[in-house]
């Protein structure tokens, strides 16, 4: 059933409207957002399959978390791609200087964020204090902002990976897939998705013996809750510029974006019990009890 937002968050339509490609979905203003992000490596080549790699790849997703204030909720890595769900809070009260200092150290190391602390210092010791400040700024605009997280991410993993393999050409296919979604059982059914890529993938028996996740511990335990091991062929299936959740949820988010959807209007799909999305969506099947 199609739900034609343009009109309505009520009304019920049966128009099909062919979307253009969006905008990055993001919520630009103060408050919560909850993403599921997704990117594969060109051509979905394995260059992740040695288990050294994807370590590195978890590695470098924590510290541009932390760089980035970036909740991480779920996350996967697998051979050609990686699956994240964070949660990204956006405030107005400005980051103070310690605690800028204090996300370098988590993305670059101590040393470099007491270098850093020694250059700012020796620019205020000269009179430079607006060059601090114009740094200081730059630094708070790659914060609690989904895109820059990525770009963060993506640059730290392609400056290990490109040194250690001797590799010169590019790592990832375009830009990255992101949908925009609502808590509760909108996240769960994500976080879920998520967690079983490596089972559906026949890797692992049990979402929490897979290593590179953020369901397991490097000791085998599980780091939360561990899904219903149910096998979900398309669960929560993303794209670029989605919204996922309630048709409230949908419409309301679609309406806020305004433009952003670059289309005259904007449709909501009912995925079967899962909940609506965006236009243009791929249809996800319902959950499969396992044998």
């Amino acid at each position: 059933m199609w739900y034609d937002a343009s009109v309505d968050a009520g009304s019920v339509g049966r128009k099909d409207y062919k979307m253009a490609r969006t905008a990055r979905i993001k919520k630009s203003n103060n408050g919560t957002a909850r993403y599921h992000l997704m990117s594969r490596t060109n051509d979905r080549r394995f260059l992740f399959e040695k288990g050294r790699v994807k370590t590195q790849l978890v590695d470098a997703l924590k510290r541009a978390a932390a760089f980035s204030g970036v909740e991480l909720e779920a996350y996967v890595a697998m051979d050609n791609h990686f699956h994240i769900v964070c949660k990204v809070v956006r405030r107005e009260d400005e980051l103070p200087e310690g605690e800028l200092l204090r996300r370098i150290a988590a993305l670059k190391g101590e040393r470099a964020a007491e270098d850093l602390a020694s250059h700012w210092k020796e620019l205020r010791d000269i009179g430079m204090d607006s060059a601090v400040v114009e740094a200081q700024d730059r630094l708070r605009a790659r914060m609690n902002d989904v895109s820059e997280f990525i770009k963060t991410f993506k640059e730290l993993f392609n400056v290990w990976f490109k040194r250690e393999h001797d590799y010169s050409g590019s790592i990832w296919d375009g830009r990255f897939k992101s949908t925009l979604v609502e808590d509760g059982r909108y996240r769960a059914l994500c976080m879920r998705y998520v967690y079983l890529n490596p089972v559906r993938a026949g890797m692992v028996r049990r979402a929490a013996d897979y290593a590179w996740s953020w369901i397991a511990t490097s000791d085998g335990t599980s780091a939360g809750p561990v899904p219903e091991e149910r096998l979900m062929r398309r669960v929560a299936q993303i794209g670029a510029g989605k919204i996922f959740g309630s048709l409230a949820f949908v419409t309301a988010t679609a309406f806020a974006l305004g433009d952003r959807f670059r289309s005259r209007s904007v449709a909501a799909r009912e995925v079967g019990e899962l909940g609506y999305a965006t236009h243009g969506w791929r249809l996800a099947k319902a959950a499969e009890s396992a044998a």
